[in-house]
């Protein structure tokens, strides 16, 4: 198995880094000043243990990708960017190519799952920052993050167990699990709290609109027959195999959604953590006022080119009780 990484940030690069260090086939899709840089120079990523630069096979875009029978794709490009993915990727595949969404929130699975018989989901949990083209720091040892897979929405098979015998090998925490789909869930109710962090700062999470985020959050899982218990417990199971170290004096800046208002790309995957729990609120009758706002605010905050951490608590606060 030839593994595809398609997104060269936080998640794909440290794959497909690993994967190359320890001599297995692998290719990275990249594009712009990425791929200008990987191509040159390599793909670094540093750790709190050590400082790698491999030298990774890499294309500039899907359209460059020649796949080859016996190919699995990872998919590790912000949910918000898959349906643009999908069009290249549909146009150069077989519908029998089995791809893995290592991507944050469970709706990747059901766009990819339109046009591949063989989806996989894949929990990701992993504090790395990708602030520059070519570089990525994850701040965990001795594993640099866990990468749970399994067939979509539930099974485990041949080809899951060998990508996750795989990234097990490449310096991630891994097992092939039936229950990935729970176990997705289970970490939304954690990314549900990005949104709030970037718009507030760190200090928000300890602030009750942090609370009530999750709260919405749990009524409307609960309300679509998710096993709340089940997937809160599996994902805290999972994530103390995550040990937070710096990297010398260098320290995370925040979350995914963070470094993405940081680096000003103008978007945000908000849409994906909170508005999926908006969605449900809909489909179910259940109020989501808090959710709806900081998925709002978020994406503004976004396409504004605002700093993350600009907001004070007191400003939404005052917003959720006077509606302006």
């Amino acid at each position: 198995m030839r593994v595809v990484v398609i997104g060269a940030g936080a998640i794909g690069a440290p794959i497909a880094a690993g994967l190359f260090e320890c001599g297995h086939p692998v290719v990275l899709v990249a594009r712009g000043k990425n791929f200008e840089v990987i191509e040159s120079d390599g793909v670094t990523i540093a750790t709190p243990d050590h400082t790698l630069r491999s030298k990774v096979d890499v294309v500039d875009g899907i359209s460059s990708l020649n796949l080859e029978p016996g190919d699995a794709v990872v998919l590790s490009v912000k949910s918000q960017d898959t349906a643009g993915a999908l069009v290249e990727l549909v146009s150069i595949a077989s519908p029998a190519l089995a791809v893995f969404c290592a991507q944050n929130g469970v709706a990747n699975e059901r766009l990819v799952s339109e046009h591949f018989t063989n989806t996989y989901g894949v929990c990701v949990m992993s504090p790395a920052s990708y602030l520059e083209p070519g570089r990525v720091e994850v701040f965990s040892s001795p594993v640099i993050g866990v990468l749970d897979v399994g067939r979509w929405p539930t099974g485990v098979d041949e080809t899951a167990r060998e990508l996750s015998k795989l990234l097990s090998d490449s310096g991630f925490a891994s097992m092939a699990t039936a229950d990935i789909e729970t176990l997705k869930w289970g970490k939304l109710l954690s990314n549900v709290l990005n949104a709030l962090e970037v718009l507030c700062g760190p200090s928000a999470m300890s602030d009750e609109l942090a609370t009530r985020v999750r709260d919405e959050a749990r009524a409307c899982l609960s309300a679509h027959g998710v096993d709340v218990a089940k997937a809160t417990s599996l994902a805290d199971d999972r994530s103390q195999l995550v040990n937070y170290h710096p990297i010398g004096s260098i320290r995370r800046v925040g979350s995914s959604s963070w470094q993405s208002v940081l680096r000003g790309t103008g978007d945000v995957e908000t849409d994906y953590l909170n508005g999926e729990i908006v969605g449900l609120g809909r489909r179910y009758g259940i109020d989501t006022p808090v959710n709806e706002l900081v998925q709002r605010r978020a994406n503004e905050m976004a396409r504004q080119g605002r700093a993350p951490g600009s907001v004070s608590i007191v400003e939404l606060r005052d917003e959720l009780t006077t509606g302006t």
